[in-house]
């Protein structure tokens, strides 16, 4: 019974407490009486397209398929290659492509990384070489961004021999679940 009460008695004050919470390294503070977003706030895109940088320049990849979105915008017909962040925080970002080529037989690469409006996030780039048609590999760049709200995230790719149909590649095994090029993963942490 004292558990109960006291339950209903930390339930009741919990309105009226303000906290504040200094978040280390961050230089924000958040307060316990702000408006919660309702909810996670989260991201899972993917592509069942092939894509292959062109000229060597690095190529946006492109992602069509919302395949779980709460709290971000993504609008794959107008702007398919770009992530905006509605609200400020720390998110947790993981993008994983599916590389390969299409011919050559030589040790060729293609590098992955994060933008972070319009400029690349330092160390976020990997790197994976590719020997030949038959392999193919996953990918990932992971790491932690901070955002403020209106920020905009993109996957970014380049490959050393864009001549041999080098890039990330998509497929459906018979009888599988697709094998898309990307698969883009965001959670707000904080």
């Amino acid at each position: 019974m004292k558990i109960r009460t006291l339950a209903a008695f930390l339930a009741m004050v919990a309105g009226t407490v303000v906290a504040t919470l200094y978040i280390t390294g961050l230089n924000r503070t958040a307060h316990a009486d702000a408006p919660a977003k309702a909810g996670p706030i989260y991201a899972q895109l993917s592509s069942m397209t092939t894509q292959l940088p062109k000229d060597g320049n690095p190529l946006i990849v492109q992602m069509e398929n919302n395949d779980a979105l709460s709290g971000l915008t993504h609008d794959p017909k107008a702007k398919p290659g770009e992530i905006k962040v509605d609200t400020d925080g720390v998110y947790f970002v993981v993008a994983a492509i599916q590389v390969g080529k299409e011919k050559g037989d030589t040790e060729d690469a293609v590098d992955v990384w994060i933008k972070q409006n319009g400029k690349d996030v330092d160390n976020s780039g990997c790197r994976q070489a590719v020997p030949d048609p038959k392999y193919t590999t996953v990918l990932v760049s992971q790491g932690i961004a901070e955002c403020k709200a209106g920020d905009v995230l993109n996957v970014a790719i380049s490959a050393s021999a864009p001549d041999k149909g080098l890039g990330i590649v998509a497929s459906s095994p018979k009888g599988e679940a697709t094998i898309p090029s990307i698969i883009l993963s965001i959670y707000k942490i904080n």
